[in-house]
């Protein structure tokens, strides 16, 4: 079935939903965004959409992790924060075993638009970027948002005490962090490929990690379509350039986008009209990366369920990913 927005939608999605931080008078989300910005392109219009919430004030990006081993994907991520004015961002990578996968557009990212980190072996190891983020900002007041492999997670929480911090990485997750949203699983349950690529990373993070966990599992980006309207952007933009090497500026699932969103907006019931919330339960995951929702025992799990038409959600998304850069 195909759907379309009515005209007067288009237009008022955009004002409706994107209003500053400052108009609704709250102060914006500090972030640590983690990406395996390789094998899929919705990590890639994510960024975007986080630059177009940071540009808005909604959104104070602190640093941003790479979860993947290839080693174009920390100078695309990069090549997009400089595009948008922000180059500073710091960048983490993977240290020690992780997932490596090919990417369609990540090393011509790279090498097309202007950046400074000239390989992963130049970042830092992002758990350890992570620490030291979290140990200078107030008490539980940092959201972390995956929308790729969980290792830098797990490797977080591993952690030691350092010259950064007196606490071991648990600890310092419980004291600086309001919740962590994840782009992963799929519910009730299922294999999905964030979870399942480092499995034992994976049921490691969501069992042990000590503040609330939301997640956006694959069934909701799933029917969330994304990405056309780049066709419409600059084609200096580094947005539209991925997505034509990957798809040809087609539409493409919107997995990652939902997540960030959510980490952004959702935490404070901002988008309780696009999402129901399942509260009572867990997510289990069992060895090979599968996961499953269990009534019991009831852990501060949650994952959204399907409320508002994926179209609608896409649209608003969408407004974001194409929107002019400051």
């Amino acid at each position: 079935m195909c759907y379309r927005i009515p005209a007067i939608l288009a237009v008022l999605i955009p004002l409706f939903l994107f209003g500053s931080a400052a108009v609704r008078g709250a102060a914006p989300v500090k972030l640590i965004h983690d990406t395996d910005i390789e094998s899929d392109v919705d990590d890639v219009g994510t960024v975007a959409l986080l630059h177009a919430l940071a540009d808005r004030g909604e959104v104070e990006l602190l640093a941003m992790g790479v979860s993947a081993k290839f080693e174009w994907c920390a100078p695309c991520l990069d090549a997009l924060n400089t595009y948008y004015g922000r180059p500073d961002i710091p960048i983490g990578v993977v240290k020690g075993p992780g997932v490596r996968a090919n990417s369609r557009y990540a090393q011509k990212i790279a090498e097309e638009f202007p950046h400074d980190l000239k390989s992963a072996d130049e970042a830092p190891d992002a758990a350890l970027l992570y620490r030291r983020v979290l140990a200078k900002q107030p008490d539980q007041s940092v959201v972390i948002v995956t929308v790729g492999f969980l290792t830098n997670v797990a490797n977080l929480l591993r952690t030691e005490p350092d010259q950064h911090s007196p606490l071991g990485g648990k600890e310092l997750v419980a004291k600086k962090v309001r919740a962590w949203v994840c782009m992963g699983g799929k519910f009730p349950r299922g294999k999905e490929w964030n979870v399942f690529r480092d499995a034992a990373a994976s049921k490691y993070a969501i069992e042990n990690f000590p503040r609330p966990i939301v997640f956006s599992g694959y069934e909701i980006g799933s029917r969330v379509k994304t990405g056309a309207k780049l066709r419409e952007t600059p084609k200096s933009s580094p947005i539209r350039r991925a997505y034509e090497l990957y798809n040809g500026l087609n539409n493409r699932e919107s997995w990652d986008q939902t997540a960030a969103l959510y980490a952004v907006r959702g935490l404070d019931g901002g988008l309780a009209e696009f999402w129901d919330l399942k509260t009572t339960g867990h997510c289990h995951v069992e060895p090979d990366g599968t996961t499953e929702w269990r009534g019991a025992p009831d852990k501060d799990h949650t994952y959204l369920v399907e409320k508002k038409p994926p179209e609608e959600v896409a649209a608003a998304i969408e407004a974001l990913m194409v929107a002019p850069r400051k």
